[in-house]
């Protein structure tokens, strides 16, 4: 039987926040599973060199929605490229979406429009997304139903009936370290088991002052656990159920 493992389904362990521990970290963290998500492409690079150095550290390719409006065109189309050509070498595709903070009209149509080219590149691919969603969620859950793409939703920003629509739609829901430090518990209660993941978005979102690692998953799945009136293992083994359906399914 399988090992039941830690799954940290959204994490930036290649942020130079960990340059002065990762090794230690990453050793201490062997028994883990942890997406390692990518922003943009010299980060995408050093992602893909990572899993090579951390079995368990699974590589993820992606570009940010904050990246597609930084910079014009060209940097845009350099880091489309670069998924374009490097997609087979990662493990899911990390991190993109929408996110319309303080955007303007056209930063949120090239948003939208480099979303869905990623998403039919994914499609094509047969690759997992994991989305980003800001102040977007009705932009999102119009879009994900026009492909056929697996869609893990990070850090689920979204209320208790768009998180309806979104398990309708065939996407799971990620909840984040995050949540420990505000009220939602409410929609925890909601969650729907067989879709859901939990995450640490390491270096950030930590349930503290302090700063975030794949350790805080436990203490994740500690707090939905009470909350939901469970016991914490159940909800590992939950989460480490939905990781093998989605991804190796």
């Amino acid at each position: 039987m399988d090992e039941i493992k830690f799954v940290d389904i959204h994490a930036h362990m290649s942020d130079h926040a960990f340059d002065a521990d990762r090794d230690k970290l990453m050793t201490e963290l062997s028994d883990y599973i942890i997406l390692n998500s990518g922003e943009y492409p010299e980060e995408n690079e050093r992602i893909l060199s990572l899993g090579q150095k951390y079995p368990n550290l699974l590589p993820c390719v992606g570009l940010h929605p904050d990246f597609i409006t930084r910079y014009g065109s060209a940097r845009r189309e350099e880091g489309f490229e670069y998924l374009f050509k490097n997609i087979n070498r990662a493990f899911a595709v990390s991190e993109i979406g929408l996110d319309f903070n303080k955007k303007d009209e056209e930063q949120i149509s090239v948003q939208k429009s480099i979303f869905m080219n990623i998403l039919e590149l994914a499609e094509k691919h047969g690759k997992v997304c994991i989305v980003h969603s800001r102040k977007a969620m009705e932009s999102m859950l119009e879009i994900i139903p026009s492909f056929k793409v697996k869609i893990i939703m990070h850090n689920f920003e979204g209320n208790s009936h768009q998180h309806e629509r979104a398990i309708d739609n065939g996407a799971f829901i990620s909840i984040s370290t995050g949540v420990m430090r505000y009220t939602r518990e409410s929609f925890l209660r909601k969650l729907h088991p067989d879709h859901f993941f939990v995450e640490t978005d390491s270096p950030v979102l930590s349930p503290d002052a302090n700063r975030n690692t794949p350790f805080n998953i436990p203490k994740l799945l500690d707090y939905i656990a009470a909350v939901r009136k469970t016991d914490a293992m159940v909800l590992k083994a939950q989460v480490y159920s939905n990781f093998r359906r989605v991804f190796y399914g």
